[in-house]
């Protein structure tokens, strides 16, 4: 069954970045008509101090604000935390900051005053989009978490079968049995809990995690 608007409102935090006190409390208003309560920020500094890494994350940014730049705390986040939904927010916004902050993978840029009502229907559809990469996140970093948990030997032959091998092959280029190549696969499975070596694959393929080989 589908969630609902209000099961992603629940669940994923909304912050609001502005050094401007009077507009905060405009934007805090308007989101609260819609049932979503938003974290204030007043500083980049006060947001990285209230972000919360568990729980998705929308944030409507502002491009200018003092000691740290709305586009300063999108690189900082960039860094440990792509997964955010960011909506940019400027009184002095021009063509190339939005299409920077956009390829930057923010989702929005909305120049002040804004309309209402186009905020709220960005503020929606973060929320959502932030739902989505923040489950990718938790799903990427638990696959990498699991390659990682592999000896050297047993992410070397995982390596040759994402590239396509099978044990024939690999035992061939490293110098071993059939027979000793189906045990680690075997061991692999074990260890990372997957249903299969096939599974693994293509959630190694399909979140880019890196399977890292160092020389035997």
């Amino acid at each position: 069954m589908a969630e609902s608007a209000d099961d992603l409102r629940a669940e994923t935090t909304v912050y609001v970045v502005d050094d401007d006190l009077e507009l905060c409390e405009s934007v805090d208003w308007l989101l609260e008509s819609i049932g979503i309560r938003p974290v204030i920020c007043h500083s980049g500094e006060q947001f990285l101090n209230a972000y919360d890494g568990s729980r998705p994350a929308c944030i409507v940014l502002d491009v200018r604000m003092p000691r740290m730049s709305g586009t300063r705390l999108q690189e900082k986040l960039n860094e440990f935390a792509p997964h955010v939904a960011i909506i940019f927010v400027s009184a002095h916004g021009d063509i190339r900051m939005s299409v920077s902050t956009l390829k930057a993978g923010a989702l929005d840029f909305l120049e002040k005053p804004y309309d209402p009502q186009r905020l709220l229907d960005a503020v929606q559809a973060g929320v959502e989009k932030a739902r989505l990469r923040f489950t990718d996140h938790v799903v990427r970093e638990s696959v990498r978490n699991k390659v990682s948990s592999l000896t050297p030997r047993e992410r070397q032959i995982l390596a040759l079968v994402v590239e396509g091998l099978p044990s024939q092959n690999i035992a061939r280029k490293l110098g071993m049995s059939v027979k000793t190549v189906d045990v680690h696969r075997a061991r692999i499975k074990s260890k990372t809990d997957a249903d299969s070596i096939s599974t693994l694959v293509r959630d190694v393929l399909r979140y880019g995690v890196d399977v890292p080989v160092e020389d035997q």
